[in-house]
């Protein structure tokens, strides 16, 4: 018997979330029957040659998703404990779209440790089992954007993952990681076409 392999099986996944690092995140969709989340993000990329792509966004696809959980909280900057939120599943786009574009924040996004999950999984508005296997990867990011009191945290449980274009046309994963690496590589040499409004240039 022939067994397929995922897009992320034997992956070292730190270029990868290097890709993901500070992109923009604009709104998720989730399709509980075929086991897939897609998130649709503005991400941080640069050619091998030439100006930085006018349309940089893209839409990555978890697939073979079996759980998604989620903490909506606010904590005022006097408040001694957060309070947590309601929140469902199919209204997780609407919560993210609350945030006007929060960046995703850090380095680190797939497969990650459980240290957040620890801190934040005693505060959640749900946590959604869509099917019972285990699945392979995990994908967590937060949505916290100036002075707005608020906090988001997603945790993600899939097998595999996808990107595409605005038009739908699949981009090859390592040349996805490539365009981000040489983004934030051009940004630490101080290239002008890394010039992105909240994004601090490099000194």
């Amino acid at each position: 018997m022939n067994v397929s392999r995922g897009l992320l099986d034997g992956m070292d996944t730190a270029a990868l979330n290097t890709a993901l690092s500070e992109a923009t995140c604009l709104g998720v969709d989730v399709d509980t029957a075929n086991a897939r989340l897609s998130l649709d993000l503005e991400v941080l990329t640069l050619p091998a040659e030439g100006a930085a792509p006018e349309d940089y966004r893209v839409q990555l696809t978890c697939t073979g998703v079996s759980r998604v959980a989620a903490s909506l909280r606010m904590q005022a900057w006097d408040d001694l404990k957060a309070s947590v939120l309601p929140l469902q599943l199919d209204k997780l786009d609407a919560a993210i779209r609350s945030f006007g574009g929060g960046r995703l924040h850090g380095w680190e996004f797939i497969d990650v440790d459980d240290s957040g999950w620890v801190h934040w999984s005693e505060l959640l508005s749900f946590d959604t089992r869509i099917d019972s296997h285990v699945s392979a990867h995990v994908l967590e990011f937060s949505q916290e954007e100036g002075i707005d009191p608020r906090e988001l945290d997603v945790r993600v449980w899939f097998d595999d993952i996808m990107i595409q274009d605005t038009n739908g046309a699949e981009i090859p994963l390592q040349q996805f990681i490539a365009g981000g690496v040489r983004w934030w590589a051009a940004h630490d040499a101080g290239d002008l076409r890394t010039m992105r409004a909240g994004i601090v240039p490099q000194l």
